[in-house]
Order: C-alpha cells, then sequence, then structure tokens
C-alpha cells in the first residue's frame, strides 16, 4: 500500500512538473503567437459549436420528415391489409420499405408469422432492419401505434427507422405490422453537410487566423516601435521618442506615459552633465583660485626659510602670508556655502521683516564707513515707515545682504551713498541694494552670477573678492525659488534686486 502510495505521488508529481513546463513554455511564446492561437482557438470551438448545434437541428428536422412518411405509409398499409389480412404486396408501397407482418395463434395464422414485404434491391442496398418486437401480442387488446424509432440494419453502417401498428379485424387485434423506411438519405445529407460544413468552417477559421494575426501585428507595432526606441537611447540618444497613438487605447496611454518618461529621463540627463560640467569648471576655477593664495604663501615661507628676509621685513612678509591665508579661507567658506546650496538642503521657511534686516545691514554698513549716507527705503524712494514680510530662510537673507554690503564696501567709493529699499510688488516681495559706484557694462551684468567672474581682475584681487559674492546671492534667491537681476541706479551705479516670496 506504501508502495502504491509513492507511485501515485510520483504520478502527481509528474503531473505537476508537466503543467508547469507547458506553462513556462506558454508564457515564454511570443505575444503575437499566443494571442493569435488564442484568438483561433476561440473562433474554432465557435464553429464546432455552431456546426454541431446545426447539424443537430438538421438531423431533427430529416428524421421528423422520415417519421412523418413512415406514420402515414403504416396507416395506408395497414388499412389496406387488415380487412382480408393477405400478404400480397400492395402495388402503392414504396420500393425502399419493409413490412413485417406477424398474427397471433389464436387466430389461426401461425404459417404467417413472420412474413415480410420487401424488394430484392432494397435488402441488397439497405439491408433488413433488426426490428425485434416492438409490440407484443399480448399487448393487442390496448394497444395503439408505436412511437417510430432507430433500429439497425443487417448491413453495417445502415440504419433504419421502424414503427409497430396492430391488426384489426372486426375491431379486434389479430396482429402486428412493423413497417421501416432506411435513413440512408438522411445520412447522406447529414454526411455531406458536415462536409460543406468542415470545409466552410477550415476557411473561416484561416481566415479568421490571417485576420488577427494582421490585426494584432498591426495593435503591437508601436510595441515594437517602442523596442526600437529604448535600443536607441540605450545607445546614448536621449532625444528619441514614440510616436504618439490615440490617448483611447492601451498602446497610446503606455506611448504618452513613456514620452513623459523619456523626456524626465531626457531633462535629468541633461542637467546632470550641465551639473558635472559646472563641477569641472567649478573645480578648476577653484584650484585655479586657491593657487594663486598658495603659491604666494609657500614662496614667502621659502624666502623666510632660506634668509631672503631681513629682519625688519619679516612683519611685512608675516602679514603678506596672514592676508593670503585669510583670502583663502574666505574663498573655502564661500565655496562650501555654494556646495551646501547645491545639495539643495531644506531652508527654514519663517515669515521676516526684511526692514528689520536691512536696518542691520545698513548698521553694518554705517559701522564699516561711517562718512557713507545709508538709507532705509520703499521702491519709489521714500522712506520706509511700514514692515514688509517675506516668507524666507532669515540666515539665508542676512548672508545675501552681508554679501552685498561687502561688494558696496570693495567697489564703490568711499564716503558714496547706499539705500536699502523694501516693498512688495505683485505676488514677489522685492529688495534692493542701490549704489552709486562705477557700476557694471550691461553686457557683462549676464555674467556676474557666475562663480568666479571678474569684471576687472586685477581689481578685485587687490579688493580680497573672492569672485563667488553675487553667486551666492543668486543661488540663494534660486533657493527661495526667486531670483536675481542688476539693474542700473538712477543717477548712476548698480542695484542688485531680489525677488523673494512674499508672506502665503
Amino acid at each position: 500500500m506504501r508502495n502504491a502510495r509513492k507511485r501515485r505521488t510520483k504520478r502527481e508529481n509528474a503531473d505537476v512538473a508537466l503543467l508547469r513546463n507547458l506553462r513556462l513554455r506558454w508564457h515564454s511564446t511570443p505575444l503575437t503567437f499566443r494571442l493569435v492561437t488564442v484568438t483561433t482557438s476561440l473562433i474554432t470551438v465557435g464553429l464546432v459549436l455552431a456546426g454541431a448545434s446545426m447539424l443537430g437541428i438538421l438531423q431533427s428536422h430529416l428524421v421528423g420528415q422520415v417519421d412523418h412518411e413512415l406514420i402515414s405509409t403504416a396507416q395506408r398499409q395497414v388499412t389496406a391489409i387488415s380487412p382480408t389480412l393477405d400478404m400480397r404486396t400492395d402495388p402503392e408501397l414504396p420500393s425502399n420499405y419493409y413490412v413485417r407482418l406477424e398474427y397471433g395463434e389464436r387466430h389461426g395464422k401461425q404459417q404467417a408469422k413472420g412474413q415480410v414485404i420487401i424488394t430484392s434491391a432494397t435488402r441488397q442496398q439497405f439491408g433488413v432492419p433488426e426490428t425485434g418486437e416492438l409490440l407484443s401480442f399480448n399487448e393487442l387488446d390496448d394497444a395503439h401505434m408505436t412511437q417510430p424509432i432507430t433500429v439497425p440494419s443487417s448491413k453495417i453502417g445502415i440504419a433504419w427507422r421502424a414503427v409497430a401498428v396492430p391488426l384489426y379485424r372486426a375491431d379486434i387485434p389479430v396482429g402486428v405490422a412493423t413497417v421501416a423506411l432506411p435513413l440512408a438519405g438522411v445520412s447522406q445529407t447529414i454526411y455531406r453537410t458536415s462536409l460543406y460544413l468542415l470545409f466552410s468552417s477550415l476557411l473561416i477559421a484561416a481566415a479568421g487566423a490571417l485576420a488577427a494575426f494582421y490585426l494584432v501585428r498591426r495593435s503591437l507595432r508601436p510595441l515594437r516601435e517602442i523596442e526600437s526606441v529604448a535600443g536607441k537611447i540605450a545607445g546614448g540618444d536621449m532625444t528619441q521618442r514614440v510616436d504618439n497613438e490615440p490617448p483611447t487605447t492601451e498602446v497610446g496611454s503606455l506611448s504618452q506615459s513613456l514620452n513623459k518618461m523619456l523626456t524626465y529621463l531626457e531633462e535629468s540627463f541633461t542637467a546632470r552633465k550641465a551639473s558635472e560640467k559646472k563641477m569641472h569648471q567649478f573645480v578648476s576655477d577653484a584650484s585655479h583660485e586657491l593657487r594663486t593664495p598658495l603659491a604666494a604663501i609657500r614662496g614667502y615661507g621659502e624666502l623666510y626659510r632660506m634668509g631672503g628676509v631681513p629682519p625688519e621685513g619679516v612683519p611685512d612678509v608675516m602679514g603678506r602670508i596672514e592676508s593670503e591665508a585669510s583670502r583663502m579661507s574666505e574663498l573655502v567658506e564661500d565655496l562650501l556655502k555654494l556646495a551646501r546650496l547645491d545639495e539643495g538642503r531644506k531652508l527654514k521657511f519663517e515669515d521676516v521683516d526684511l526692514t528689520e534686516l536691512v536696518q542691520l545691514a545698513a548698521s553694518d554698513l554705517g559701522a564699516l564707513d561711517r562718512k557713507r549716507k545709508v538709507e532705509i527705503v520703499d521702491l519709489e524712494g521714500n522712506p520706509a515707515r511700514e514692515p514688509v514680510f517675506a516668507h524666507v530662510d532669515r540666515n539665508q537673507i542676512m548672508q545675501v545682504l552681508a554679501n552685498l554690503v561687502g561688494n558696496a564696501v570693495r567697489y564703490t567709493p568711499p564716503g558714496s551713498p547706499v539705500e536699502f529699499a523694501v516693498g512688495t510688488r505683485s505676488s514677489m516681495t522685492l529688495l534692493e541694494v542701490r549704489d552709486h559706484g562705477p557700476g557694471i557694462a550691461k553686457d557683462e551684468r549676464a555674467q556676474v552670477f557666475k562663480r568666479f567672474y571678474r569684471s576687472d581682475t586685477s581689481r578685485t584681487r587687490n579688493t580680497g573678492g573672492s569672485g563667488l559674492g553675487l553667486a551666492i546671492v543668486s543661488a540663494i534667491a534660486k533657493a527661495h525659488n526667486g531670483s536675481a537681476e542688476l539693474r542700473t541706479t538712477e543717477g548712476g551705479g548698480l542695484t542688485v534686486r531680489l525677488y523673494l516670496p512674499t508672506v502665503p
């Protein structure tokens, strides 16, 4: 019993493995083949069911016609035979009929029992029906005509339709007449119709398969285009796009989604390349900028080590080394600030009164140059009296003001006036620092927000600038979803304007 259970388990495992293998093979076949196969199979099943139903209805109809003819002939023959119980052949009986007469012993007709009426041609062509005893003699008293039934023939492949009718004499049942008619005509009609349906179904199935193949190939053509586009994109061509199909179709919806994704990838790829290029340029510029103070420090150090500095010149050399080190430290700090801004670190937004911040910046500027006239005004130049709020990061805006104050001190004549202007326009808050120095030429204004850009290199280095001040200002403005621009101050000079988000 245990061995039988093991064999059964083994067979079940083999069946499961076979099904899994078939399922794997099916899913590994091309989608076109699977769709065409399923469509053709459904068409074939539908044709088979329709053909079987049609043949069943046709056969039922033809057999019904045979039954009607058989019953009519049987009634006519019984009417002709019953008065005399004579076995003579009725000249009206069709040649392909079979009639058998049987009488009961109580009527003295023992010799007539089992005699038949059938032509030799009918016997040779259709054989003799094996009717048996359709109606028993014991049932004659209450018997009526039986329902037609199908019986076999002595000749293989032939069927008969037979009916049994009681014989009466003087209203007394005396025997049974069995009448049969071959179904060869019905069989031939069903056979021919089956062949017609078979060939028609094959043609329809073949046409359906071709139509399904064409439609599937046409419907999946965008997928092949998507495959081609994906291959080109993998080769580095990020400009490729899929042809747009109607969005109401599945492929059209996929195409639109894929094109959106490709656009996003292209933008990301372009931004990445730009960022890498920017980083390479940034590193190159930073290396170049750091080279000068490092070379100066190294040169003065070697000069001092070699004894080339007289004792009275040591303070000057140490001062130059300290100055270059401070300049290098400032440059590194500015680089770190830009790096943090490039990382997109989350800012601490809050509602800040810009009037308060510019007052602090104005105090710092006044402390650096007491001869300067520093004013806080609105955008029209009138003294600012009302607070102006913006939704910003307080520390970052303080850094912006510190950079702009430093630029004003470095690049404008001592004692020249500076105005801080704040106000609201449309949906943005404006912050301006207006100086009355030499300004910047209009053709250079688009460049000054780039890192390490200097309109006058020697002057900037002499004043201690790193070339990163306005780049930091622009980066902070962009981090606030704002912007920075340069304008000409009325009466001469430079105005740095920042667009910042107002309080929501």
